[in-house]
């Protein structure tokens, strides 16, 4: 039986904060009425995430309990998490809720009105940020965005596209997500790529987001970060995006 909505959370190491993420996200979508199954995907982690979580879908029937088996990256997680969703809708949502659940309502808003895949943005006009990247971060993420619109032409226009908080319709997700390549952190502008690439309407949607000081990205995830967007271009010059014929 299809759901309301899947919410895939990918977690690596997050002993500590993964229990009250899913408490929050089932207490939201229990208050709106809304049937509902939460994929817990475990990275590979090497604390007791993968524990806790079994241990939870044990109480709660909504939540599945999904492992990589080893560490394989965020892209990888979430397309593995995407990969066993029934939802009509799917929202991907980091552990630390940076961006507060309570954002899906306005993501949702812009699917009503007729749009495919609708993002979260820190870098819009509206945007409100609670708490602040530090600003080091801050500058090697508008340089990585100018990079992004450099080498990747479809996603000009786009301020934000490393915001961990993207709402699908489940059939555009399930279509779009095999075609992605990149298993770490540049699968967020590769699946934006790959939704405009296929002519599914993309909006771009300013949200509340507070920095979390427990961040899984190291400054040396930029320049692999970097290696990734040029693949992007790569993937989409050898015709690794195009979808095959049955």
């Amino acid at each position: 039986m299809q759901i309301d909505i899947s919410i895939v959370v990918p977690a690596y190491n997050e002993e500590n904060d993964i229990e009250n993420c899913i408490k929050v996200i089932t207490d939201f979508f229990q208050s709106k009425q809304l049937s509902f199954e939460i994929l817990a995907v475990d990275d590979g982690s090497s604390d007791r995430t993968l524990q806790i979580i079994r241990k939870l879908a044990q109480q709660c029937t909504h939540l599945k309990a999904l492992t990589n088996g080893e560490n394989k990256g965020k892209g990888y997680t979430v397309k593995h998490g995407v990969s066993e969703s029934t939802g009509n809708y799917l929202l991907f949502t980091d552990v630390d809720l940076s961006t507060p659940i309570f954002e899906y309502d306005n993501l949702k808003n812009w699917l009503d009105k007729g749009f495919d895949v609708a993002f979260g943005s820190r870098a819009l006009a509206k945007s409100l940020l609670k708490k602040k990247q530090p600003w080091y971060r801050v500058y090697m993420g508008r340089l990585a965005n100018k990079a992004i619109q450099l080498v990747v032409p479809a996603l000009r226009g786009i301020k934000d596209t490393q915001c961990g908080f993207k709402l699908f319709r489940g059939d555009v997700a399930r279509s779009i997500f095999p075609l992605q390549r990149n298993e770490r952190w540049g699968f967020d502008f590769e699946i934006l790529h790959i939704a405009r690439k296929y002519g599914y309407k993309v909006v771009e949607v300013p949200v509340e987001w507070s920095h979390s000081g427990d961040s899984r990205i190291s400054m040396r995830d930029y320049p692999r970060t970097l290696q990734e967007l040029i693949k992007v271009r790569v993937y989409e010059t050898r015709g690794l995006y195009d979808k095959q014929d049955d």
